[in-house]
Parts: structure tokens; sequence; C-alpha cells
């Protein structure tokens, strides 16, 4: 039997130390590198954020350096516009009488614009209404009378028709004149009712006297001789009148005049044109 040498053993056992060392030292190194990379990942994401946030703050500086570019425009801008305002009120304080004219000038101007009728210059159909609305009901307050009167130019179509519209917006302004002319007081109001229409609100005012200016009115037209040879009633220009006389009532609406004198004018009418018509509001 072979003696084992001790000298072999000795050095196998040392190899295999030294092995096993370096396999221990293998496995710090290791576990080094897995600690080495994991602060690596960290400090890579620690640098990415940075990144980012650096980013932000550049976005932020540059939108500040905006905001303050616009702050100053603006602030400019205002500064600019007070002056021109304090120019405009020494302006205006300086000649504030001049302004109150002509604004109170403007004032009336606008309101003629809106109750005056722009062919006939007489009250338009607006007027009409307002006026009519408030007579109706001071007369109901004070109990007294109050009459109408709608006038139609007989067979205007066929007067336009002839003569031509230039010729018929002639005919329309010489005719409302015309009638005017035949109201005296100053409550008294001739109006354009519509198209070749006309109206006359006559408060205080009872059938007769109604009748009275009604013909006086028909009177007038005949005595303008404006030649209409396309009528059907006479080689001159006429109207047909319908009168209505009420005593106002607050229950009742204005508009049951206006149907009454409207009865009357196509009865006017229906009797041959030319003429004036009463009709009973009952």
């Amino acid at each position: 039997m072979e003696t084992e040498n001790p000298q072999r053993v000795t050095n196998e056992q040392l190899f295999l130390a030294k092995v096993e060392c370096l396999e221990q030292e293998i496995q710090v190194l290791r576990t080094q590198n897995i600690i080495l990379r994991e602060h690596l990942d960290a400090k890579i994401t620690q640098g990415e954020q940075l990144t980012q946030a650096n980013h932000r703050l550049q976005t932020e500086i540059i939108d500040r350096q905006q905001t303050e570019t616009a702050l100053r425009l603006l602030l400019d801008r205002l500064s600019s516009e007070m002056n021109d305002l304090e120019i405009i009120l020494d302006t205006t304080t300086s000649h504030s009488d001049t302004i109150e004219a002509l604004l109170y000038d403007r004032a009336l101007s606008l309101a003629r614009e809106v109750t005056i009728d722009g062919l006939t210059q007489i009250a338009n159909r607006r007027a009409f209404d307002q006026r009519l609305e408030i007579e109706w009901q001071r007369l109901a307050r004070e109990h007294l009378p109050l009459s109408l009167l709608l006038c139609d130019v007989d067979f205007f179509k066929r007067y336009n028709d002839r003569y031509g519209h230039p010729a018929g917006d002639d005919c329309l302004r010489t005719v409302a004149k015309a009638i005017e002319a035949c109201i005296r007081r100053p409550a008294d109001l001739a109006a354009r009712y519509g198209g070749e229409e006309f109206a006359v609100i006559l408060p205080n005012t009872l059938k007769e006297g109604a009748t009275f200016i009604a013909e006086e009115i028909c009177h007038a037209i005949d005595s303008l001789c404006i030649p209409h040879e396309a009528s059907f009633v006479k080689d001159r220009v006429s109207v047909s009148i319908g009168i209505s006389t009420t005593l106002p009532e607050r229950t009742v609406h204005p508009r049951s005049i206006i149907e009454s004198a409207d009865k009357g004018l196509y009865l006017a009418k229906n009797q041959g044109r030319d003429r004036a018509v009463y009709s009973s509001n009952y």
C-alpha cells in the first residue's frame, strides 16, 4: 500500500484554500458591481430629472420674459391712451357749451327721424300710435270725446301707373301738407298712416267738428287741382275719408276707434269716393 505524500496533501489544501478565497473575492466583487450599477442607475435617473427640471426652468424663464414684454407694451399703450383721454377731457371741458349744443341738436334730429315720415315730413305711424294712446288715456280720465279721421287718396295706384312713382311721391307730399294745414290746434295731429293713407287725431272734438274738418280736407285736396286722368272719380286727385267719434274708456283699446273710422272709409269708397262718411263707434 502506497503511502500518501504529506507534501502533496499540503499543496492541494493550499491550492483549494486559494481557490475558495478567490471565489469569495469574486463574489464580493459581483456584489460590489451590482451595488455600483444600482448607484449608477440612480445617478442616471437623477441626471434625467435634473435635465427635465432645467428644461422646465428655462421654459418658465422664457414665459416670464414674454409676459414682462407684453406687460411693458400694455403699460406703454395705457399711458398713451391716458394722455389721449386727458387731451379729450381738456378739450371737452374747454368747449363744453359747444359740445352740449351739438349733442342737443343731434338728440332733436334723432327724435325727429324717429317720429317724422321721411317722404311727407309729417308725423309717421309710430308718432300716430303714441299720440293716440296718450290722448286716449288723457281723455278717458277727463271724460272728453275723441275723433279720428282716416283719409285715403282715391285710385292712387292708378296715379302711380299713369304718372310714375316720382310724381306719386310729389303728390303724397302735397296732399300731406294740405291735410296738415287743415288742423289748427296744438293737440291735433296729422300723420301718414301708411302708403297713401293719412290719419288725423282730433282730441276733445265731437262728431260735428270732426265732420267739418273732414269736409274741409276734401275741399283743400280738390283745390290743389292735381291732374289724375286715370281716376274713376274725377280728373283730379281726391280723397275718401272715414270719420269716427267716441268717448274713450280705459277698459277699451284705442284700436276700436281706428276700426270704426276704417269702416267709415270703407263706406265712403263704397258710396263713390271723394267724400267723408261718419261711422259710429258702436
